[in-house]
């Protein structure tokens, strides 16, 4: 981290990149940036620390040929009570292993930090406070530097994250680490969460002294949509989008605990559905077998539309809180909470009449699924959750010989 004067001049320096690139003591106090720096750095970036100085935020990414280093660099105005009216700072990342790591995998040398999987960088100041906001973390979160500039690290990370975070950059001003990593919640200019992984370590001047605090960010956010997706397929049934058997039995067994410790009432409902009209074509030797595949395909799409359709039905038509399974290839259940008898059988008839107001378009006409419903009480005296399916198996028994 290097800050410099309307003069071009180094005000604060420290970080172990800047050493390696500008020698130990080379950037000493009052040092002129053109003589402190490497002559091929300086005249690349030259117009980079003018910029910063007139108010701009500028981002590059350089390759020193004399030595085949790679640096990252951010540069920005500074501004606060603590510095003058001019006053710029800039952050060098030395990223020549990660671009090294890049380029043996094929990918191609970018002039811009940010690209090629680059880092977010920042800068924070003692007091948590933005120094430094680059281009980058500016693209991220949709503020502008002038907006990020000053202002506090709770404006754009969750509060209970800002708040670990805090007792992390205490351990690094004690000395208990050199650098921390962490999971930030984050919130763009729009209100939407990101999330991302922050890489955090104390910047330190020459003397010992701390001087502020560098933040690389990954954005991970499609990562973790991805991983959520994965999970609910677990949890899921991938064709109606339902809860699975095995997901719905964990919540049946949770609800029955509670009914039995706590004397919730609740409803459990099964149903089959049957689809009047869709038969597989019989296996004919005089069909041809070609023929037979194809009809039986479409069999098998018209049912996946039905229940699909069903599944919709039964999501529009109950409450949020009660949770729709598919337990079954054509069986479906849902668990109603804080639900007495009564109120169980009302929403067994809606549920009924949603049912039978899906139709489907097939080849022949419409596919009209027709249910067949059982629903049964959880209370205190429920003896488990299989005696509580069982239950509803055998009302659905008798709600076939009723018709």
């Amino acid at each position: 981290m290097l800050v410099f004067d309307g003069r071009l001049r180094a005000l604060r320096a420290g970080g172990a990149a800047l050493d390696r690139a500008t020698g130990e003591s080379a950037l000493g106090a009052g040092a002129e940036l053109a003589s402190a720096l490497p002559a091929q750095l300086w005249r690349e970036a030259r117009a980079l620390f003018e910029s910063a100085l007139e108010g701009e935020t500028r981002s590059r990414e350089l390759w020193l040929g004399e030595d085949g280093r790679c640096l990252t660099l951010e540069l920005g105005p500074l501004r606060g009570p603590a510095w003058p009216e001019a006053t710029g700072v800039a952050l060098l990342l030395d990223a020549t292993a990660r671009r090294g790591a890049e380029l043996l995998a094929g990918a191609p040398r970018s002039a811009q930090a940010g690209a090629g999987g680059a880092p977010v960088l920042g800068l924070l100041d003692m007091d948590g406070r933005w120094l430094l906001a680059s281009r980058a973390l500016c693209d991220l979160t949709g503020y502008t530097p002038a907006e990020l500039a000053g202002s506090r690290l709770e404006q754009i990370v969750h509060a209970q994250d800002a708040r670990a975070d805090g007792g992390e950059r205490r351990r690094l001003l004690d000395g208990e680490r050199t650098a921390y990593r962490r999971d930030w919640r984050m919130y763009d200019a729009a209100g939407e969460t990101l999330s991302t992984i922050a890489s955090v370590s104390l910047m330190r001047e020459r003397g010992g002294s701390p001087l502020c605090y560098a933040v690389q960010l990954q954005d991970v956010s499609e990562r973790r949509r991805l991983e959520q997706e994965l999970r609910g397929l677990g949890d899921h049934d991938p064709l109606t989008g339902l809860r699975n058997g095995r997901l719905f039995a964990h919540d049946l067994r949770l609800q029955v605990a509670r009914s039995r410790r706590y004397g919730e009432v609740a409803g459990l409902m099964v149903l089959d559905v049957d689809l009047p009209g869709l038969v597989a074509p019989p296996a004919q030797e005089a069909a041809p077998a070609q023929e037979a595949a194809l009809a039986q395909e479409a069999a098998l799409a018209a049912e996946e539309t039905a229940l699909g359709a069903v599944a919709r039905a039964l999501t529009r038509r109950l409450r949020e809180t009660d949770l729709v399974a598919r337990i079954g290839a054509r069986r479906l259940a849902v668990l109603l909470p804080h639900i007495d008898e009564q109120g169980l059988a009302v929403v067994a008839e809606g549920v009924e009449r949603a049912v039978l107001a899906c139709a489907v378009d097939v080849d022949r006409g419409l596919l009209r699924p027709a249910p067949s419903v059982g629903a049964t009480v959880i209370d205190r005296g429920c003896a488990g959750a299989e005696q509580a399916l069982l239950a509803a198996d055998r009302a659905v028994r008798s709600a076939r010989r009723g018709g």
